[in-house]
């Protein structure tokens, strides 16, 4: 006869359960959007740095979604410190950003919180393994990102998408979440001294 089933006693049981923010799902397509927060941290589950862009579509028209669409981009896995090489997307982002190669060879993330983003959204149908996800699982992540041309930056009529796809999806396989659930081991959200608006260091 099997042990019975032991119940950790707690001084306050709690009423429920917390369930963690859900994967936001948007019509896949190219939308303008702009970063409420960069931050940086080590993410233990992919044992590497990196960099967490979280993105506001101003033009998105589709149907309504919860939870935070990010733009996550490796920083190298030398756990002593994150690193961004010449071809990483990571440096490629910020020298559009900085407006051309740093002269400072430290990049501070809130330099991505000022500009206006043409990003590519899809949507992840399958798991790791390849099988296909039933649809109340699918969520989107943004597969490109680009600074939007100097005309738009700072325009108040922002031109609605012009690709989103509403019958369509992008068989694609998972990727790193687009919420805040990675298991960071490390949170070091940076800002830059001075205004956000010198973006040449």
């Amino acid at each position: 006869m099997g042990r019975p089933f032991a119940v950790a006693t707690h001084s306050k049981q709690p009423s429920g359960i917390v369930l963690s923010e859900p994967y936001p799902l948007l019509d896949p397509g190219v939308y303008l959007a702009r970063c409420s927060e960069a931050t940086f941290a080590w993410a233990r589950q992919f044992k590497k740095w990196m960099a967490r862009l979280a993105l506001e579509p101003q033009n998105y028209q589709g149907r309504p979604y919860s939870g935070r669409l990010c733009k996550f981009l490796g920083l190298g896995t030398n756990p002593d410190g994150p690193f961004a090489g010449p071809q990483s997307t990571f440096r490629r982002l910020y020298v559009e950003v900085n407006g051309g190669q740093p002269t400072n060879p430290e990049a501070m993330m809130a330099i991505f919180e000022g500009p206006l983003y043409e990003i590519v959204v899809e949507t992840v149908t399958n798991d790791r393994n390849g099988k296909e996800r039933r649809p109340e699982h699918w969520y989107s992540i943004v597969r490109e990102i680009h600074v939007a041309a100097p005309t738009l930056q700072h325009s108040n009529n922002l031109p609605s998408n012009r690709s989103t796809l509403r019958t369509q999806t992008t068989l694609t396989t998972d990727q790193h979440s687009n919420t805040e659930n990675l298991p960071l081991t490390v949170s070091m959200k940076e800002k830059a001294l001075g205004s956000k608006s010198a973006v040449r260091q």
